[in-house]
């Protein structure tokens, strides 16, 4: 069985949060789905949490009576901050402000596919700046004279947390309304769960990020909206750098690398870590336990993976069950009994190939033959089409597959050299194969009941959880590598050091939305404009209505009056979901032709008398479409100087 001879230290303060976070989200999970989250519901959710709470701080204590092996204890007084340090720390706090003022300085309300279009080029310099500062003080915290005090880590790894904050901030910043389409319905979804203590039907996802905002609103009376935005960016930012920093530690017998790695993973794109949503937020919760995993050798250690993973497992399945999954294998592998592991394992395993598609198969019961188009396998591509720079980037971000590949086998290659400190491992290539072969099993379900650009959207979610799996032995090849590094001459430093700050700018620009010579990425942002013809739509109904509209002005139109107005069959007034029956009737207006007959359409489905058509200018072909639903219409509505077009049926 496990050992009880290694103490969990869940003294520290960001363990303690990250436990009482992920008993308030299951907690409040668990009294949302069966009574509601009205002010009872709080108070009972918070008495769940506060049990539970203390129920782990008791366990700690019982199995924690020995100091952490592999972590060094460091008795010596802490040293005084020299003056170059304190300079340095000075120089990166105010690189910091400037970076954040420049992001402000381009906050903008207006229809922008990237925040890259509004953002001062300056900040590239600024973000690289900061990290070279972060860099150098991460380089002298581990020189001899420094003595690697405990005060001095901490305080780093809080500084290597504002610039992780820094790198998820642009989307919650420079979108002044809000950035993408899902999370304007999560928080409509929030919004009427505040007023009205549930909503029907209650999913058996995303309660875990709904309870933890809506408790968290009403205990604090922050607005939804914003616990919403800074949610993902901010605990992502505080957690990662410390369960890395912890798993470095214990893992490898020097902690000489650990702050240089916790710096280095922002070198690899982080979309999904830069807005809120269920899966973005299970993600994070999948990565901690995949990292404590590494390390996992006590109860205690135990019992906070299981923890995460029924959090993630609240939040969204697709990275909860695996997460689960994973916690029963990690048990497994720390049992005695031989038998249990020889069975287990192949069951387990099994399980974890098969449940994520059996789940998808029941949802859509429609298989598609179509056994193509997989993987796209990594190739090396050069680009040329633009300056030094741009030219840098896309070498970089084209061919980020096949860089992860080579990082991952040669992970793989060095964790069989060093099999006796790597053994664990063998569960993270396991987990990591069966979802890849979960991934080819779900490819093969149709999922007709989304629009055709998201129906890879669930499978392509289990390739990357897969990929998750295989951290690990990235990690590995950069402790290598580090190593090697560390040993060359000062020159030789120097040229990695600039070319680590290279691909920190580079990552930083990959993982938001790009407009330029190599990459569109198509979709616009939610407008005042948008927000101005939703209104006008609103004053100047005179019945009951239904709207045709793109996903950004729908998303208004919740952000506006919420989940409050369906039609007849249920139909909400808006095209909402994209898969939903008047999403159809808006694409024939906008590929086929804006005509009264498909309005009228339309307005007979959903048994309403009055109908709006709104063509926002960006729009492919706005020219032809605007000239043929003027002729169309019953009248028509120019909003903003022509930035939005509403015509009424």
């Amino acid at each position: 069985m496990i050992k009880h001879n290694i103490k969990l230290n869940y003294d520290s303060m960001l363990t303690a949060i990250l436990s009482f976070v992920s008993c308030l989200s299951i907690s409040g999970a668990l009294v949302y789905y069966f009574y509601s989250l009205n002010k009872i519901g709080v108070i009972i959710s918070l008495i769940l949490t506060l049990i539970l709470f203390a129920g782990l701080f008791f366990i700690n204590i019982k199995f924690s009576a020995v100091k952490p092996a592999g972590i060094e204890q460091n008795n010596k007084t802490t040293k005084k901050i020299d003056f170059i340090d304190f300079a340095l720390i000075v120089l990166y706090l105010l690189s910091l402000v400037l970076n954040f003022y420049l992001l402000y300085a381009g906050q903008t309300t207006e229809s922008i596919i990237s925040p890259w279009q509004v953002v001062s080029k300056w900040f590239f310099f600024s973000y690289g700046f900061a990290g070279l500062i972060l860099l150098i003080l991460i380089i002298r915290n581990y020189s001899a004279r420094h003595n690697n005090a405990p005060s001095s880590k901490n305080f780093l790894i809080f500084l290597i947390s504002a610039y992780y904050f820094l790198s998820f901030s642009l989307a919650w910043i420079v979108y002044k309304i809000g950035y993408g389409f899902d999370p304007f319905v999560h928080r409509a979804t929030m919004e009427l769960i505040d007023k009205t203590g549930a909503v029907d039907p209650k999913p058996l996802y995303y309660l875990g990020q709904y309870s933890l905002i809506v408790i968290t609103h009403k205990l604090t009376s922050v607005p939804i909206v914003w616990l919403d935005k800074l949610l993902v960016p901010l605990l992502s930012a505080i957690f990662l750098p410390a369960i890395l920093y912890k798993t470095f530690i214990n893992w490898f017998s020097s902690n000489r690398f650990a702050l240089l790695l916790i710096l280095f993973l922002l070198t690899l794109p982080y979309s999904f870590f830069i807005v809120t949503a269920p899966q973005n937020l299970s993600y994070l919760f999948l990565l901690l336990i995949i990292l404590l995993g590494i390390t996992c050798v006590c109860v205690t250690d135990l019992i906070l993976i299981y923890l995460l993973a029924l959090t993630a497992l609240t939040i969204q399945p697709i990275a909860g069950l695996p997460a689960l999954l994973f916690a029963i294998l990690l048990t497994i592998f720390h049992s005695d009994n031989i038998k249990i592991k020889k069975y287990s394992f192949w069951l387990i395993s099994i399980l974890t190939v098969v449940i994520l598609p059996l789940i998808f198969y029941f949802m859509e019961k429609k298989l598609n033959n179509n056994l193509t188009d997989f993987i796209v396998l990594p190739k090396i591509i050069l680009p040329n089409q633009d300056n030094f720079i741009f030219n840098f980037i896309y070498l970089y971000g084209f061919n980020i597959k096949l860089i992860i590949a080579i990082l991952i086998l040669a992970g793989l290659y060095l964790a069989y050299r060093y099999k006796k400190n790597c053994k664990v491992l063998i569960i993270y290539f396991i987990m990591s194969c069966a979802l890849l072969m979960s991934y080819f099993l779900t490819k093969k379900i149709a999922f007709n009941f989304l629009i055709d650009y998201e129906r890879d959207n669930y499978s392509l979610r289990i390739l990357l959880i897969s990929v998750f799996f295989l951290l690990p032995f990235i990690l590995i090849t950069w402790r290598y590598l580090l190593d090697k590094l560390l040993r060359q001459n000062f020159q030789i430093k120097i040229i990695w050091s600039m070319f680590l700050i290279l691909l920190l700018i580079a990552s930083i620009y990959l993982s938001y939305p790009r407009f330029d010579s190599f990459y569109n990425a198509r979709s616009y942002a939610v407008s005042a404009s948008d927000i101005n013809a939703v209104r006008w739509i609103e004053d100047n109904k005179t019945s009951e209505y239904i709207v045709l509209a793109n996903q950004q002005v729908s998303a208004v139109a919740l952000r506006e009056f919420g989940f409050t107005r369906y039609r007849k069959n249920n139909i909400f007034y808006y095209p909402i979901p994209t898969g939903g029956l008047l999403y159809k009737y808006y694409l024939d207006m906008i590929y086929k032709e804006p005509s009264s007959e498909t309005m009228k359409q339309a307005m007979d489905l959903a048994g309403v008398n009055q109908g709006f058509f709104v063509l926002n200018k960006y729009w492919h072909q706005f020219p032809k479409i605007l000239a043929k639903a003027k002729l169309s219409a019953k009248s028509w509505k120019e909003i903003d100087n022509g930035q939005v077009y509403v015509f009424k049926y």
